[in-house]
């Protein structure tokens, strides 16, 4: 391995991520065009970044070409092709998140984003700027947390629903997810809490009646150009609490959950934002 790599190609979005959060830009990145989309982190730059064809099927050509001395992947999509990318240029592969079947599920998606951080850190030398990162993040969510409990909201029920482009049925992220860590630092409840092996569980309008006092945060699939009422214009949608009390709240669509320290601050952000401007729930 060397010490200082340089040219670091990355096949996930979150190891572009954390790289720029430590002041290094990678030489080349997997399905680059589309980071833009889903997150918002540096994405002039990184977006910039060459293409080096999909995560789930790179490109060994495009790759060598940029003769790299680092590649980062993921173990469960390039396992496969470990000894190929080995041969361009030393390559590491990381778990990608917590496992369930090894008493992991008191770890959340957050714990293992500050694990990874803290591993590129180290194969980059750049162990002093990971701490810088992990201490904005610290001091964001100490930030929002304390917004929340003088608001008077600390402990209240949120649901953290993707949409998926399905009429009335949603992902909703469990508590081993990035969602469920930040929400356990702001001082809120999830809905959904239960660990599943993937952070997330189907959801369906029709869950939604029996939760009286939950707030929805909504996550777009599309722009601007679709208003929540568009969303939520279903026979089931118009009973569902939450809505009826004006709590459920349209998040933009490139908040990325499965991102690095840096996507759980904007999301910690994002979601205290879109709570405190929603009513509280009544007593």
């Amino acid at each position: 391995m060397p010490q200082r790599p340089k040219r670091i190609v990355v096949l996930e979005y979150m190891f572009a991520e954390d790289l720029a959060a430590l002041g290094v830009i990678p030489v080349g990145m997997a399905d680059a065009a589309n980071y833009p989309g889903w997150f918002d982190y540096d994405k002039e730059r990184l977006g910039r970044v060459p293409d080096v064809g999909t995560r789930q099927e790179p490109s060994f050509e495009a790759i060598a070409a940029l003769q790299p001395d680092l590649i980062l992947g993921v173990g469960l999509r390039h396992s496969a092709i470990f000894d190929a990318l080995n041969r361009i240029a030393p390559t590491v592969l990381f778990q990608y998140s917590p496992d369930l079947e090894k008493n992991e599920a008191s770890l959340t998606q957050m714990d293992w984003a500050r694990k990874i951080l803290r591993s590129i850190a180290c194969l980059t030398g750049r162990e002093e700027a990971g701490r810088a990162v992990e201490a904005k993040l610290d001091a964001g969510l100490a930030r929002d947390a304390q917004r929340i409990a003088q608001a008077g909201r600390s402990g209240e029920q949120v649901a953290w629903l993707q949409e998926l482009g399905l009429a009335d049925r949603y992902w909703a992220f469990t508590g081993n997810s990035m969602v469920g860590g930040v929400t356990r630092a702001l001082g809120l409840e999830l809905a959904y809490a239960a660990p599943t092996r993937e952070g997330t569980t189907y959801v369906t309008s029709k869950d939604l009646l029996q939760k009286p006092g939950l707030a929805v945060l909504f996550v777009s699939a599309t722009g601007p150009e679709v208003p929540l009422s568009a969303k939520l214009d279903s026979p089931i949608w118009r009973f569902v609490p939450a809505r009826r009390a004006d709590r459920v709240a349209l998040v933009e669509r490139n908040l990325w959950v499965f991102g690095g320290p840096m996507s759980a601050l904007r999301l910690a952000d994002a979601m205290t934002e879109q709570l405190l401007s929603l009513p509280p729930a009544k007593p």
